[in-house]
C-alpha cells in the first residue's frame, strides 16, 4: 500500500559524532599565507627582545672593563699630633693616709667602749677600758715574788759579807801560823758557796721583776688610746664580751686617718719617664662631689712592673673637709709634657689581622700597609706610639681589597695633589687643669 504525498515521512536521527562531509575546503596558498604571518610576528617579537638586551649585555662587558681599569676611589685622613702638654687620665684608687687596726693584748671582759665607727678621735685619746682580774691577780703574785726575792737576796748578801770578813781574817792569821791551812780552805769554801748563793738570790730577783713588768705591761693594755688623730672605722666588740689576744681573729677597733688620702694609680710605660715628685694632679671621685681634688704626685714606685708594664704612683689629696672617702674609685688626671707627643689616626683606620695592627698609608697615589704600636683610645681616635710620623694621608676605612702598591684616587682631593699629603693640622687641645686644681689646698 502506497502512502500519499502528504504523509509524513520518518527522519534519520543526527550522529553528532560523525566528522561532516559537507565543509568547505581550505587551499595551500592560505596555509602558506598564514604560516608566513606567524613567523614573521614571532621573528619581530625575538628581534624586539634580543636586540636590548645585545646592547645591555654590551654596555655591562664595557662598564665592568673600565671598573676593572679604574682605580679604587678611597677616603683620607690627615695623621695629627697631639699636643706636647696633655691630660692624661687613669683609674685611681682612693686609701686612707694612715689605717690601723686595734687588737686586744690582754685577757679580760670589755667594761667600757667609749666610742663607736664614725667618731673623730684625737691621739692619746682613751677608747676603751678592758677588765682583767686574772691579769691583775698574777700581777699581785708577780709583785709578791719579787718583795720575797729581794728579801732573800738581802739575806744572801749578810751571809756573803760575813764570809768575805771571814776570810780576811783567817788569811791574816796564816801568815802568822795562828790557823792552819785547813781552816782556811773551809773559809775560802763558805766564802764562794756564799758568793754563789747571792748572784742565785740577785738572779731570782731579775726574773720576779721582769715577769712583773711583763704583766705591768699587759695591765696597761687595760685602757686602749688612739695613736693618732683619725676617724673611728671599725668596731666588733660591744660591753661585757671576752677579750682574748690572738683567739678571736678580729679587731677591737680600726682608726683611719682620712684628712689626707693616698690616690694611687698606674701609668703606662710610655709615660712613666714624664711624670716627677710634686708634679700636679687632681682626682675626680666616682659618686662623690662633681668637681676635682688638687693634689701632687707625692711619690713613684721608681721601677715598670712587669706584669703590667705600668708604674705605680701616689697622690697625696687634701681632704680637710671630709668630702672624699676612703676606698673610693675614680680618675685622676696628671698634665703630661711629652719632648715628642704621639700621633692620631680615626679608629676606623686600623687593620686588624694576623699581621698585627696596621694602617693604609697613601703615598705617591700607592696604598703602603704600616705596622703601628697604638697607645690609648680616645673613641673616634687612637692614638698611635710608633709607626706614624705625623702628616701622612691614612685611608679611613680600608677594604679587603686594598694590598700594598695598588695604585688609589683620593677622593675629594686633587689628583695633582694626591701624591703628597697636606701638612697636618694641629689637635684640638685637651682640656687642662685649673688653676684650682692644679695647687693643693
Amino acid at each position: 500500500m502506497s502512502s500519499s504525498p502528504n504523509t509524513p515521512q520518518a527522519t534519520t536521527p543526527l550522529d553528532h559524532d560523525a566528522i561532516p562531509t559537507d565543509l568547505p575546503k581550505v587551499g595551500t596558498g592560505t596555509v602558506a599565507v598564514i604560516a608566513f604571518v606567524i613567523v614573521a610576528v614571532l621573528g619581530g617579537l625575538f628581534l624586539l627582545g634580543y636586540l636590548p638586551y645585545r646592547e645591555r649585555t654590551a654596555r655591562l662587558a664595557r662598564e665592568a672593563e673600565e671598573d676593572r681599569e679604574a682605580k679604587p676611589v678611597v677616603q683620607v685622613s690627615v695623621v695629627k699630633r697631639s699636643q706636647a702638654e696633655s691630660d692624661l687620665s687613669l683609674p685611681g684608687d682612693a686609701r686612707a693616709n694612715q689605717s690601723t687596726a686595734i687588737y686586744p693584748r690582754a685577757n679580760g671582759y670589755l667594761k667600757k667602749l667609749l666610742v663607736d665607727i664614725g667618731d673623730v678621735v684625737k691621739e692619746g685619746q682613751l677608747l676603751a677600758e678592758i677588765d682583767t682580774p686574772e691579769v691583775d691577780a698574777q700581777l699581785a703574785q708577780a709583785r709578791a715574788v719579787v718583795v720575797q726575792a729581794q728579801a732573800n737576796q738581802g739575806k744572801a748578801q749578810n751571809d756573803f759579807d760575813l764570809a768575805q770578813g771571814t776570810l780576811d781574817r783567817y788569811a791574816g792569821f796564816a801568815k802568822t801560823g795562828g790557823v792552819t791551812q785547813q781552816q782556811l780552805d773551809e773559809k775560802q769554801s763558805a766564802f764562794a758557796q756564799a758568793k754563789a748563793q747571792l748572784a742565785a738570790a740577785k738572779g731570782v730577783v731579775s726574773g720576779g721583776e721582769a715577769d712583773a713588768k711583763r704583766l705591768e705591761a699587759l695591765s696597761s693594755w687595760q685602757r686602749v688610746t688612739a695613736p693618732f688623730t683619725g676617724t673611728i672605722t671599725g668596731r666588733n666588740f660591744d660591753v661585757g664580751a671576752l677579750i682574748t689576744p690572738g683567739s678571736t681573729g678580729r679587731e677591737l677597733l680600726k682608726i683611719e686617718q682620712t684628712d689626707v688620702l693616698r690616690v694611687y694609680a698606674s701609668v703606662p710605660q710610655q709615660y712613666a719617664m714624664f711624670i716627677k715628685k710634686d708634679m700636679p694632679a687632681a682626682f675626680m671621685a666616682r659618686g662623690g662631689p662633681a668637681r676635682a681634688f688638687a693634689g701632687r704626685v707625692a711619690r713613684t714606685a721608681g721601677a715598670i712592673d712587669p706584669q703590667t708594664r705600668t708604674l705605680r704612683i701616689e697622690i697625696e689629696v687634701p681632704n680637710k673637709e671630709g668630702l672624699l672617702y676612703a676606698g673610693m674609685y675614680g680618675q685622676v688626671r696628671l698634665k703630661v709634657k711629652q719632648d715628642k707627643p704621639p700621633v692620631r689616626v680615626p679608629t676606623s683606620a686600623l687593620v686588624y689581622n694576623a699581621k698585627g695592627t696596621r694602617v693604609a698609608v697613601v703615598s705617591a697615589g700607592k696604598v703602603t700597609f704600616r705596622d703601628i704600636q697604638p697607645g690609648r683610645d680616645f673613641g673616634q681616635e687612637m692614638e698611635v706610639t710608633a709607626g706614624l710620623d705625623g702628616g701622612e694621608w691614612v685611608i679611613a676605612n680600608p677594604g679587603e681589597r686594598l694590598t700594598d702598591g695598588l695604585e688609589v684616587e683620593v677622593a675629594g682631593v686633587p689628583s695633582t695633589n694626591a701624591a703628597e699629603p697636606r701638612k697636618a693640622e694641629a689637635p684640638q687641645a685637651v682640656p687642662a687643669l685649673t688653676k684650682a686644681e692644679e695647687s693643693p689646698r
